[in-house]
């Protein structure tokens, strides 16, 4: 896709359903989601680069298990709604390991150690 029709996809399809599922988990957070929410300083300058180095940076290595305990609704939130939901609305395959293109936690979240 050209950049027009992402941004067309990311306002009609992402958007709206992203908005709603983040509302749905944390009404009070995210009341008015926006580009912002997930692109951080890239929807301002426009480049709405991925990752998004204001995001938590994630680390799936030995920090991960304390991490996804002190966190675990919004691990589950994650892994079973915005990974598989944003992968169908882009049309992606979710990542695995077996399917290292497909979209994943990466996508979104800078590597490095979890905070």
């Amino acid at each position: 896709m050209d950049r027009r029709e992402r941004l067309d996809v990311m306002k009609t399809l992402v958007m709206p359903r992203m908005a709603e599922a983040f509302r749905a988990f944390d009404p009070d957070r995210y009341a008015k989601p926006t580009c912002l929410t997930c692109h951080g300083d890239g929807a301002v300058d426009g480049t709405f680069a991925m990752p998004n180095p204001e995001l938590p940076a994630l680390d799936f290595g030995a920090g991960w298990p304390d991490y996804a305990a002190r966190h675990p609704r919004v691990v589950a939130f994650m892994k079973d709604v915005v990974k598989p939901e944003m992968a169908r609305l882009l049309g992606l395959p979710e990542w695995t390991e077996a399917e290292p293109a497909g979209f994943g936690c990466w996508s979104c979240h800078p590597r490095g150690p979890a905070r």
